[in-house]
C-alpha cells in the first residue's frame, strides 16, 4: 500500500512546501519532521527531502487519495522492508475515554490479574501467566499481595508461602535449581525483571518444559555439574508447580516489529496466558497513582487528606518532568513530605524533576521577580 501525505504547512530548508508527496519516512513527532519523495525537486535538492511540519500542517492519505482512518498507524519498518501499515483501535479509543471510564478500564484489568493469579496458586490451577506493562505501575506489588492472599491460611498456621520472588540475572543452572525447589503443586514461581532469561537459549529451554501443555512436565538436565551434585539435585525431575513471568516488554509490539527475540516472546506466550495491564500513556499512569492512593496507598505515613492531596498534585503537576513516572515515585514524593512537612516541595524538586526542569523553574522564578520588580517600580513612580 502506497501512503502519501497532503502537506498544507510545511518548510524544506526554510521554504514554504505545499502538496501532495510519497511517503519516504513516517512522521516523527519528536523532532517534528517527514520524509518525502519530491518528483520534481529544484536543484540541487535530492528527490527524497525532509520535511518539517507541525501535526495540523499535515494529512495521511491512502493510495486512493482518501485520507487514512485515524485508527491506521504508519510506522518504519526494519531494514530494506519499507513502511509498515498497522491499526491502533486503543489510540481511537482512548481519546474519546473519560477519565471515570479509563479508572474502570484500569480497575477491571487489575482484578483480572487477582483472579489470574489466584488460580495459579491452586494446585492443579493455572501453570503459567506473563503479565506485561510498564515499569512502577504495580505489577509486583499486585501479584505479590495476591499470592499472600491464597496463602493466608498456610501463614498462619505458622507454613512458609508456597511462592518465591526471583529477581534480576539468573543464569540457566540456577534457573534450574529455582525450578527443582519450587516444583511441587500449589507452588509459584515468580520470574520479576528477569528478560535475561528470553536471551539465553538454554534457560529458554528450560521455561518452555516447564510451561509444556502436556500431562507431564519434564525437565532434564543433560550435562555434568558439580553444583547439582553438591546439592543433592537429580539431573531430571517432573515440574507441577505455576510459573508467574512480569516483564516491562511489550511482548505483542515487540514480537509485531518483528525484533530478534520475537521467536522466542512468542514460544512464552503460546504456553502461557498473557496479560497486559494496559497502561501505555501518561495519562493512563496518572489514572493509576490516583486509583491507588485513593485506595490507601499512603495510609501508613499517617497523612492530613490535605498531605496527600498535595502528594497527588505534585505528581500531576510535574508528570512530565519527573525522572520517572510510577508509584515509585510517589512514595519518595510522600518520603520528603514526612521528614519535611514545611519544605518537601524544593526537596522533591532538588532531586526528582529532570535537570532541565529545574533550570525552567530557577528561569521561571527569575522571571517572576523580575516582573514584580518592575511593577513595584511602576508604583513608585
Amino acid at each position: 500500500m502506497s501512503i502519501q501525505v497532503k502537506i498544507t504547512k510545511g518548510l524544506y530548508r526554510g521554504q514554504p512546501v505545499e502538496g501532495t508527496f510519497k511517503v519516504v519516512k513516517p512522521y516523527n513527532a519528536a523532532s517534528g519532521f517527514i520524509t518525502v519523495f519530491n518528483p520534481e525537486p529544484v536543484a540541487p535538492a535530492p528527490h527524497n527531502q525532509r520535511i518539517q511540519c507541525l501535526p495540523d500542517g499535515f494529512e495521511m492519505l491512502g493510495e486512493d487519495g482518501e485520507a487514512l482512518g485515524e485508527h491506521i498507524v504508519v510506522d518504519n519498518g526494519m531494514a530494506g522492508q519499507g513502511l509498515v501499515i498497522s491499526s491502533n483501535y486503543e489510540q481511537v479509543f482512548i481519546q474519546a475515554e473519560t477519565e471515570d471510564e479509563a479508572m474502570e478500564r484500569i480497575s477491571k484489568t487489575f482484578t483480572m490479574l487477582d483472579k489470574i493469579v489466584d488460580g495459579c496458586a491452586k494446585e492443579g490451577g493455572i501453570r503459567g501467566l506473563v503479565v506485561s506493562g510498564p515499569p512502577g505501575v504495580g505489577k509486583s506489588f499486585g501479584v505479590e499481595k495476591q499470592l499472600d492472599v491464597a496463602n493466608m491460611f498456610r501463614t498462619l498456621k505458622g507454613g512458609d508461602p508456597k511462592y518465591e520472588f526471583v529477581t534480576g540475572g539468573v543464569s540457566s543452572i540456577g534457573l534450574y535449581q529455582k525450578l527443582y525447589y519450587n516444583r511441587q503443586p500449589e507452588n509459584v514461581l515468580v520470574f520479576d525483571d528477569c528478560d535475561g532469561i528470553l536471551f539465553e537459549e538454554e534457560s529458554l529451554s528450560l521455561l518452555k518444559g516447564a510451561l509444556n501443555s502436556g500431562d507431564k512436565r519434564r525437565i532434564c538436565w543433560n550435562k555434568q555439574s558439580r553444583v547439582l551434585t553438591s546439592d543433592d539435585i537429580p539431573d531430571a525431575f517432573d515440574f507441577e508447580a505455576s510459573i508467574i513471568f512480569i516483564s516491562n516488554v511489550d511482548f505483542e509490539r515487540t514480537i509485531a516489529k518483528g525484533s530478534r527475540i520475537a521467536a522466542h516472546l512468542e514460544a512464552i506466550m503460546s504456553r502461557c496466558h498473557y496479560l497486559d495491564l494496559e497502561i501505555g500513556s501518561t495519562r493512563d499512569k496518572l489514572l493509576r497513582i490516583k486509583q491507588i492512593i485513593r485506595d490507601g496507598m499512603l495510609d501508613s505515613y499517617g497523612f492530613t487528606e490535605q498531605q496527600v492531596a498535595d502528594v497527588q498534585e505534585f505528581m500531576f503537576t510535574n508528570a512530565e518532568y519527573l525522572r520517572e513516572l510510577s508509584l515509585r515515585m510517589v512514595k519518595k514524593v510522600a518520603d520528603f513530605v514526612k521528614t519535611d512537612p514545611h519544605d518537601w516541595q524544593e526537596l522533591a524538586e532538588a532531586t526528582l524533576l529532570t535537570r532541565d526542569a529545574k533550570f525552567k523553574r530557577l528561569v521561571e522564578k527569575r522571571n517572576a521577580e523580575a516582573a514584580k520588580r518592575g511593577l513595584v517600580l511602576a508604583e513608585k513612580v
